[in-house]
């Protein structure tokens, strides 16, 4: 199980205060999502031939349990459950300087050809 963890600040534009300005300046459940995703990335780009394979996000599951505040930092915690041929899964925490539970998903990422991918924005 490999795991990797990275600390992000709650700015204006994560909140969803940046959506209308009646709403609070709390964090929006779709930046965990990003959060999470930019994580799980990072975790697997060490394992893989960069030059020759890149994983695309294909779905995530989460549970948004807690809010945070802007300027809170936020620790995620991306961990590499099992790999499947080419579909890569992992368990995600998202933790407050607290170290209570934010937020916790399930995440599935594929690994494709990066030439299958090139190949495809081609044009």
């Amino acid at each position: 199980m490999n795991k990797l963890t990275q600390i992000f600040r709650v700015k204006k534009e994560d909140c969803i205060s940046d959506l209308a300005d009646y709403l609070p300046a709390m964090l929006g459940t779709y930046v965990l999502v990003k959060w999470m995703e930019i994580v799980s990335a990072k975790n697997i780009n060490a394992q893989i031939d960069q030059k020759r394979y890149i994983t695309v996000g294909q779905r995530v599951d989460i549970e948004h349990l807690q809010m945070a505040k802007r300027g809170e930092e936020i620790e995620i915690i991306s961990t590499l459950i099992k790999r499947e041929k080419r579909d890569i899964f992992f368990e995600i925490e998202a933790l407050n300087t607290e170290g209570e539970l934010v937020a916790r998903a399930t995440h599935k990422r594929v690994l494709m050809p990066l030439k299958v991918v090139e190949k495809l924005f081609k044009g």
